[in-house]
């Protein structure tokens, strides 16, 4: 019994770190600010950017565990929280159908080498890009009120998203560098 439980774990985690993938895939705030911080500063300077928002995705993750952790069993919890998850994917889905071009910030050469120089700066903005971008919060919060909700894979969850948000930043940065 306990061997049906853990197989059933691995393969909930699994397709939450493929859906996870296509989310992160997806051109959104993220990777736009990895790739425009790789293309002005090369990879090492988009480095605290790529590690500011593997710890936002944590952190949004996480706090989506624990906040539906908390408010487990409240009946209207959960529809609401449905209804928000179905919203923001719905947003999601429309921003994906019609995004604009995006436009790179104008940075001046002289001002590189002095960005370069600021990765608490870049970590704590590459934080609040990730924290703010609620693609990650709609797919935690639509997880973690369903497949996941009986499961005590959360914690797993929380450090896939955290260590596939660092990867793809990497991969996002070595790309554009």
């Amino acid at each position: 019994m306990i061997a049906d439980a853990t197989t059933l774990s691995a393969a909930l985690l699994m397709k939450f770190a493929l859906g996870y993938f296509a989310i992160l895939a997806t051109p959104g705030p993220n990777m736009f600010t990895i790739g425009t911080m790789a293309a002005l500063r090369g990879f090492r300077g988009a480095l605290p950017f790529c590690l500011g928002v593997a710890l936002g995705a944590g952190v949004v993750a996480a706090t989506t565990s624990l906040l539906l952790d908390a408010f487990a069993g409240s009946e209207k919890l959960e529809m609401g929280g449905r209804i928000v998850a179905s919203i923001l994917l719905i947003a999601l889905a429309y921003r994906i159908i019609c995004a604009p071009a995006q436009c790179l910030p104008d940075v001046t050469e002289a001002a590189v080498p002095q960005m370069q120089k600021k990765w608490g700066a870049g970590l704590g903005t590459g934080f609040c890009i990730a924290v703010t971008n609620p693609v990650t919060a709609a797919y935690c919060l639509a997880q973690f009120m369903g497949p996941l909700a009986q499961n005590n894979a959360a914690p797993w969850a929380i450090a896939i998203v955290a260590s596939q948000a660092l990867l793809f930043g990497l991969l996002t940065a070595l790309l554009f560098a």
